[in-house]
């Protein structure tokens, strides 16, 4: 384990050994510039003083004279018999007065102060740069189960990562995550994944009544829409006839101008042909129109993409949040980004530079459902909800100013892993034929 020592040890730059020793030493040791015990010692010939290396040299640059007895033939020689005895000196721990007892030979205090079973007093950074300082004895405990970012699995979808990410993020997008049913509908915890389809279910789920196209607006829920249309038959019928008599009305009336159309046509002798053609620009017009909130994509040559790595990133045609809303896009990265990389599909919204600009606030607020169609059944469809809130960043969720769409994209790194991706059931199957669907809806 790496550690990054806080506290100074014996490396000085400049000067004598500082240390508290358990006997003061002797004055012939103690350098006379800087009144501590020599370190380097080197012996004055002029006078046979005492001087750290380090001070000698300091000392050197200014002038050559002996700073002690002013000799002019300044001279020094190594004093080692000196050096070894200052070196065995007994000194305490530099974290004495935090409460460490250890004393040794000045030799040995840098061993005790860096080795890892060292001085347990020593003040440490934690490796995992969570930017919390603590002494050698608390580390272990700390890194194991105090660390904010140390590594752990989640619990329910067994995905590893740093604690405050898995405890945080991950959770709030785990798939596999036990929820309540928010109808309440006791059926105990859900999974996330599969909420979508227990919704679809739930005795509980507020529904439309099947009469909400002829103009019925109850909300029911869904175990008493039986008992709502029995109770309702003749408002049910009055309905479905009031909207058959507007339909013929409507209908009634594009004759009669189609009618109206043709005649003048023929009378001004024009061909069947320019007739047919202002039909097929219609055609064309519509089929052609931007899409608005629920769209559903198809991306095709799937593991194209992913075996691209960095150039995986795959676009959507743009879409509408609302009639008149904002202008966005989907992008799916299929080698995964993020936490995602190399083990999960990602996908994130791009807001773009739309028309109805200057009429809607920013930045965007608001929440999306992206899902992930299952291609052989109408359920087990694989869905994560992005949401823009005052936490989502403004270069993410602002106006696009320059440019045609945003920097960055907001989404769901850990949309779905490869291993669910590819996994084929009887019931299931996201990818068919290299192709996928995605669907974005508006919550």
């Amino acid at each position: 384990m790496e550690i990054d020592l806080v506290t100074q040890t014996t490396q000085h730059c400049l000067g004598g050994y500082d240390h508290k020793f358990v006997a003061a030493p002797h004055d012939r040791f103690v350098c006379k510039i800087c009144d501590l015990p020599c370190r380097d010692s080197q012996l004055t010939v002029c006078c046979g003083h005492n001087l750290c290396k380090s001070c000698l040299d300091n000392v050197k640059k200014t002038t050559e004279v002996c700073p002690l007895c002013r000799d002019g033939q300044f001279f020094t020689v190594p004093n080692k018999q000196a050096d070894r005895e200052i070196r065995s000196l007994y000194v305490m721990c530099t974290n004495n007065e935090r409460g460490c007892e250890w004393q040794g030979e000045v030799n040995n205090i840098n061993n005790h102060l860096l080795n890892d079973n060292g001085c347990q007093y020593m003040d440490i950074n934690c490796p995992n740069e969570c930017g919390k300082l603590l002494q050698r004895q608390g580390l272990t405990s700390h890194v194991e189960a105090d660390c904010s970012r140390r590594k752990i699995e989640c619990q329910y979808c067994n995905i590893r990562g740093e604690h405050q990410f898995i405890e945080n993020k991950h959770k709030e997008q785990c798939s596999k995550l036990p929820l309540p049913c928010p109808n309440d509908c006791q059926v105990g915890t859900i999974l996330r994944e599969d909420m979508e389809a227990h919704r679809k279910e739930c005795p509980l789920e507020m529904i439309q009544c099947q009469y909400h196209n002829v103009g019925c607006e109850v909300g029911i829920v869904r175990n008493k829409r039986k008992a709502h249309e029995e109770e309702s038959t003749e408002e049910h019928l009055q309905l479905t006839k009031s909207k058959l008599a507007k339909t013929e009305e409507l209908m009634s009336e594009r004759i009669n101008n189609l009618e109206l159309v043709v005649n003048q046509l023929i009378s001004k002798s024009i061909s069947v042909d320019k007739i047919i053609a202002p039909a097929h620009s219609s055609i064309h017009l519509i089929t052609t129109s931007t899409l608005v909130c629920p769209v559903t994509m198809k991306m095709s040559q799937y593991n194209k993409y992913k075996r691209s790595g960095n150039s995986s990133k795959w676009y959507s045609d743009s879409f509408y949040s609302h009639n008149n809303g904002y202008k966005m896009s989907l992008y799916v990265l299929a080698s995964g980004h993020d936490a995602g990389k190399g083990t999960h599909m990602s996908v994130f919204l791009v807001i773009m530079k739309g028309p109805y600009d200057d009429e809607l606030s920013w930045p965007l607020r608001g929440a999306f459902e992206i899902g992930l169609l299952n291609q052989i059944s109408d359920s087990n469809h694989h869905s994560c909800p992005v949401t823009y809130d005052d936490d989502t960043p403004d270069e993410t969720a602002g106006r696009v100013i320059e440019g045609m769409k945003a920097a960055y994209g907001h989404g769901v790194p850990l949309f779905i892993s490869n291993e669910d991706l590819f996994k084929n059931t009887s019931t299931c199957q996201y990818i068919k034929d290299e192709c996928i669907f995605i669907q974005v809806s508006k919550l």
